[in-house]
């Protein structure tokens, strides 16, 4: 075959550098490239005729560890990891390996150097790595915390003071702790491995089949009260929780049970509802007391709330005489009426019998057997089915006061909480019974008191009656002897032929003066009876404002007849009254006419109608500047027959009128003087609602 020339292979060469994808050239002895490809070229941006270390690193000199150099010296391939700047600036990763090119002489002409970018391979290799040693460390903390899991999950396991149980799907147990061999009354672990099933430790094998149901058909079980048996057939009260054990498809492979010994709690939630049982007792009989004062009613009250809530057949209570020498039944439930009727059980003799002996022991008596005790009466129990008895004595201020009988028919032990209670019921019942004595005591009293008050009102009474009398007799005998005087001169004019006319003006006068003492004797009885009387009121609704005109324009002649002044302060839209139009004018008018009286020289009369500070009412208030009443007459003020006008001008019954009337239409009056300076009358009613 033909040689092909030097110029052919260069051809051949650079067809090939073309077509691969690493960055290669061709260097010579001088390190000259003296062939490179388009991708060298394009990405380092150097020239074919260029040296190499300047176009691998942009050094002026060769490299120190020269792959070029070494091949030409050995003519072996060498290869090195370097990083090379490309022209876009990136540095890369490249994996240059130099390889001798020889002729057929075996003389190496040039060295082909080629670099393969390994930056993504070296990335990858460092994520992988990274990847690598982060999940060593994972599993090496997982097997560490499963580890320290497992170990604190068994000291749970050993510790925990509740049993804890790991059963198989079918319940034999396959592992225990320690407090569950305790808990559960065995000697050891392996007797209670030896058990075929958990079901061997229910009492009742109903429960067991709930308890299965539920955390088969739950997954979980939360507090289960049931009664459970341990060894040596010991029982106990327990709460279990249990939750499924799931294999990786679900099916259910076992069960974890936590028991839970409650025995002591529900003993103690027992003594605590006994003694929420016992409170309500007391409070049920502490309130029976304090809402009655009948002493009956209390005892029996008391009983029944005994034998309710205690569950006791019969109950009876001993009252000790005035004498304390006889006990007598005052109060019983429960028992027949043949035993009740004995004399010798509704009376008792202090010192006879179990009853009689209980007043002067020094502590309740309990008999449990009542055939075996010596007693004359105890036949007599025996025949009412008696079986138990306790006899509790109540004691106020160191003496005896009663005895208590409670009564059981079913053989009840009457313990000592039991008999210490009950005695708390009886020193309850003894206050029940001092309040009552005390409470008959003065019902005694007030008797007593009340009909000496009635005496006292009786001998008030009469006292005023004579008051009465005199004032009237003195305030009518005055005006009936001027009628009488003029009478008889009138008449003794007519016996001696002087009734002419030339004394008929005498006459007139006399006739004149006669009318007005007799309207004045009219009036004073007028007076009387609108005080005693105390007509029905018959309620309307009315305006306070219309009232207070009305009345005013009665007076309106007086006030300009004494020269006094009037000024009305009328609040607008005042709310209605309910009143009796009639009683509150007439209460007005009284008012208003004192006032004017009491203003002999003039003065000012302020009338005022407002609402008042309290809801729910209005005030009148009348002020007048006159004379005034003094601080130890204001205290009588309102008192029937005390007037402070000079007599003959009035009997001291208008204001006593005037409270009665505001009174009895749910209102008040308030009255303010002083001397000289004048007085204020303050009249409040309510309003319509």
């Amino acid at each position: 075959m033909k040689r092909k020339n030097l110029s052919e292979e260069q051809k051949e060469y650079q067809a090939l550098l073309q077509s691969v994808t690493d960055y290669v050239i061709a260097v010579n002895r001088n390190y000259q490239i003296i062939m490179a490809n388009d991708l060298f070229i394009n990405k380092l941006g150097a020239r074919s005729e260029g040296f190499c270390y300047k176009a691998w690193k942009n050094r002026d000199d060769k490299c120190d560890d020269c792959l070029v150099e070494k091949s030409f010296r050995d003519g072996r391939v060498h290869q090195n990891e370097e990083a090379i700047v490309l022209k876009d600036g990136r540095i890369a990763q490249m994996l240059i390996k130099s390889t001798p090119v020889k002729d057929d002489q075996g003389k190496i002409v040039y060295v082909l150097e080629a670099a393969t970018d390994i930056t993504e391979k070296k990335r990858l290799q460092q994520e992988l790595k990274s990847v690598k040693g982060n999940l060593e460390k994972i599993i090496d903390a997982r097997l560490n915390h499963l580890q320290k899991s497992e170990e604190k999950y068994r000291t749970i396991f050993e510790r925990s003071r509740d049993a804890l149980i790991l059963t198989d799907s079918n319940g034999k147990i396959m592992e225990i702790n320690r407090a569950g061999v305790e808990i559960l009354g065995y000697r050891n672990k392996e007797d209670l491995l030896d058990l075929t099933s958990v079901k061997e430790l229910f009492k009742d094998p109903e429960e067991f089949y709930q308890f299965q149901k539920q955390a088969f058909g739950e997954g979980v079980v939360t507090e289960f009260e049931v009664r459970l048996v341990g060894g040596k057939s010991r029982s106990f009260d327990a709460l279990i929780t249990s939750n499924v054990i799931l294999d990786l498809i679900g099916r259910i492979i076992g069960y974890v049970i936590i028991i839970r010994d409650i025995t002591k709690r529900k003993k103690a939630q027992q003594q605590i509802e006994m003694r929420n049982t016992r409170l309500a007792i007391l409070n049920a009989i502490s309130m029976t007391i304090s809402n009655s004062l009948d002493l009956n009613e209390v005892l029996n009250s008391t009983i029944d709330k005994i034998r309710e809530l205690l569950e006791s057949d019969s109950v009876r209570i001993y009252l000790l005489d005035g004498k304390r020498n006889v006990l007598n039944l005052a109060a019983h439930k429960g028992l027949s009426s043949e035993f009740i009727s004995k004399s010798h059980i509704r009376h008792r003799e202090v010192g006879a019998g179990f009853l009689g002996q209980a007043v002067l022991a020094c502590e309740t008596r309990v008999v449990d057997n009542i055939e075996a005790f010596e007693d004359s009466y105890a036949v007599l129990m025996v025949m009412e089915c008696v079986d138990s008895t306790a006899f509790i004595r109540v004691v106020s201020n160191g003496q005896p006061l009663w005895v208590m009988v409670v009564s059981s028919y079913s053989g009840f032990k009457f313990s000592a909480n039991y008999v210490d209670f009950l005695t708390a019921i009886g020193n309850q019942i003894g206050v029940a019974v001092d309040n009552a004595n005390l409470y008959e005591n003065l019902k005694r009293a007030y008797q007593k008191l009340k009909e000496a008050q009635e005496q006292v009102i009786r001998t008030e009474k009469l006292a005023s009656l004579g008051k009465l009398a005199a004032t009237v007799a003195h305030e009518i005998n005055n005006p009936l002897a001027a009628v009488l005087t003029y009478t008889r001169l009138m008449m003794k004019l007519m016996s001696r032929g002087r009734f002419t006319q030339e004394r008929l003006e005498d006459i007139a006068r006399y006739l004149t003066i006669m009318e007005s003492e007799t309207a004045r004797c009219g009036e004073i009885v007028k007076n009387l009876l609108a005080f005693s009387r105390q007509p029905k009121i018959t309620m309307e609704t009315s305006s306070i404002e219309e009232l207070i005109e009305k009345t005013l324009v009665l007076i309106s002649h007086d006030l300009e007849m004494k020269n006094i002044q009037l000024v009305k302060e009328i609040e607008p839209d005042l709310p209605k009254i309910k009143c009796s139009s009639r009683h509150i004018q007439q209460a007005l008018l009284n008012l208003l006419s004192n006032a004017s009286e009491a203003m002999t020289e003039g003065g000012t009369l302020t009338v005022t109608a407002k609402r008042s500070k309290s809801d729910g009412f209005v005030e009148a208030v009348i002020s007048d500047t006159g004379c005034g009443i003094s601080e130890e007459d204001l205290k009588n003020i309102f008192e029937p027959f005390f007037t402070t006008k000079e007599e003959g001008r009035g009997v001291g019954l208008g204001l006593s009128v005037v409270h009665g009337i505001i009174t009895r239409h749910n209102g008040s009056i308030e009255i303010e003087s002083k001397p000289d300076e004048g007085s204020t009358f303050k009249v409040r009613l309510p309003t319509v609602r």
